[in-house]
């Protein structure tokens, strides 16, 4: 996962030099009106993880494969819709409302087409990935990660050297090309392994009529989560330019890079979470959504504080040249990140449980008032960073209708809530930060770099396994170094 992410952040300094900051940022929020367009996806995706993920616990191969049939035919259907909305309201918004160069809007169209593809194979693909995860085939995602970090490392390289050839274009093309290729691989490998993949017209009215309903409230979350991205995105080009737009790139890669990590580990343990649902064992539901709090917030903290300390420094490393607000841009979206990790666990108790109308339509209302709060505090209040200030506000409100909603599902108090991870992980975050000052004084350098590093991360280690775990997770993790040890 180290060697991941470092690849894909020095795939990002080629991008960023090879393309330019204004067409960096033109991709940036072209490409985010495919996403808004594409909020489906995760509804799909999230609908496709449950309804595979159940079945496969009830042992039912008929059942399996007619879950697997079911929601890819609801895959393909909402996925010629998405096609109808791009080429219509989606093509009338990027000729009337975007902020895009005249000289760059013919390479800017030939981009957004090129996403529009590039959304509906990942939406046809979907119930694959899905079916993987539910068998907790990890392996398989390792593979093909590794696959997907390199390739796009090479084609940054060959964007470099293309002469004669509009680059931007050409990398929408290139990323179409890595996502076809890993879609081939799922979709070989699923139809390979196991054989509830085969389609087949064995499908159930009242099954698709559950996964429907599923799917329009699961659509809501999505676009939410899509709009307020977005539609930040589009805010910043409004108000800004895309010259903006590329500093708000530079943060969600290197958010994304390190966001993977947690998205990995959450990937594996979601399947389990929804096991545990399905056959009604609450005690085990509530150990696994514990465990995956904490130690999705302690993988985040592990990797982003240390960032958040050294961000200038770090990005004049990554980046030849940095664009405006790029810093203060990755320390706010990292520190979101972290505390956004508590959330995924909270969700997938809610949607193994199936009744997610009542999460979704209080969750995603709220997160929807991001967008027109940011919208109304950039008319009195111009800068930027603004936007995100109001995310990490609205997004520590909705923590807390998350757990009014789903704790009573488990039958598990605020106050034991509280107790098993905030009490614990709050010393986690804060503490760390008392290393900054101890190296202000020192000149921003490589060797400051590494003090720095290793200061926080000793003091991490220490307050995760003295303070951030139970004594049975002290015992497990000593026995496991002391083995570890034994072997060698």
């Amino acid at each position: 996962m180290v060697i991941l992410m470092i690849t894909s952040l020095y795939t990002s300094r080629i991008i960023l030099s090879a393309l330019g900051v204004e067409d960096f940022g033109i991709y940036n929020v072209v490409g985010g009106i495919v996403v808004i367009l594409g909020f489906l996806n995760g509804a799909l995706s999230t609908a496709s993880s449950r309804y595979i993920t159940v079945a496969l616990s009830t042992g039912d191969l008929l059942k399996m494969q007619r879950n697997f049939s079911n929601v890819l035919l609801v895959n393909g259907l909402l996925g010629i819709i998405i096609f109808i909305l791009g080429e219509t309201a989606g093509l009338w918004f990027l000729y009337n409302k975007m902020e895009i160069p005249t000289g760059r809007l013919y390479a800017a169209l030939w981009v957004y087409q090129i996403s529009i593809i590039t959304v509906i194979l990942n939406i046809v693909s979907v119930p694959y990935n899905a079916m993987i995860i539910a068998h907790e085939r990890m392996k398989a995602f390792a593979y093909i990660s590794l696959f997907d970090a390199f390739g796009k490392l090479l084609l940054a390289f060959l964007l470099e050297r293309l002469l004669g050839y509009d680059r931007l274009i050409m990398y929408a093309l290139f990323v179409f090309m890595i996502q076809l290729i890993d879609r081939i691989f799922y979709g070989s490998y699923c139809r390979r392994k196991f054989k509830e993949t085969h389609f087949s017209f064995c499908f159930n009215k009242s099954e698709l009529k559950e996964i429907f309903q599923f799917i329009s409230w699961s659509a809501y979350g999505s676009f939410a989560s899509a709009g307020f991205t977005q539609g930040l995105n589009i805010l910043l080009n409004l108000f800004f330019g895309p010259t903006v737009n590329a500093a708000r790139g530079i943060s969600v890669q290197v958010q994304n890079a390190v966001v993977s990590f947690t998205t990995n580990f959450q990937t594996a343990i979601n399947p389990q979470i929804i096991k545990s649902v399905a056959q009604g064992n609450i005690s085990d539901t509530c150990h696994l959504m514990i465990s995956s709090s904490k130690y999705s917030f302690y993988l985040l903290c592990i990797l982003g504080l240390p960032i958040i300390a050294e961000t200038h420094y770090i990005l004049s490393l990554w980046l030849e040249n940095v664009p405006d607000y790029s810093v203060q841009f990755v320390k706010i979206m990292l520190v979101i990140s972290i505390w956004s990790s508590l959330a995924n666990p909270l969700r997938i108790v809610n949607q193994a449980e199936g009744n997610i109308k009542k999460f979704q339509l209080y969750e995603c209302s709220v997160l929807l008032l991001i967008v027109p709060l940011s919208y109304f505090g950039l008319k009195m209040w111009k800068f930027p960073e603004l936007v995100f200030f109001v995310q990490l506000i609205i997004e520590l409100l909705v923590q807390v209708i998350r757990l009014k909603l789903v704790l009573p599902k488990i039958h598990m108090s605020l106050s034991k809530y509280a107790k098993e991870i905030y009490l614990r992980i709050i010393p986690v975050f804060l503490f760390p930060f008392v290393s900054i000052f101890l190296f202000q004084g020192i000149e921003e350098s490589f060797l400051r770099l590494c003090l720095s590093f290793i200061c926080m991360e000793i003091l991490m280690f220490t307050l995760i396994y003295y303070w951030g775990m139970t004594t049975n997770e002290r015992s497990f993790v000593t026995n496991k170094i002391i083995d570890t040890l034994k072997k060698k």
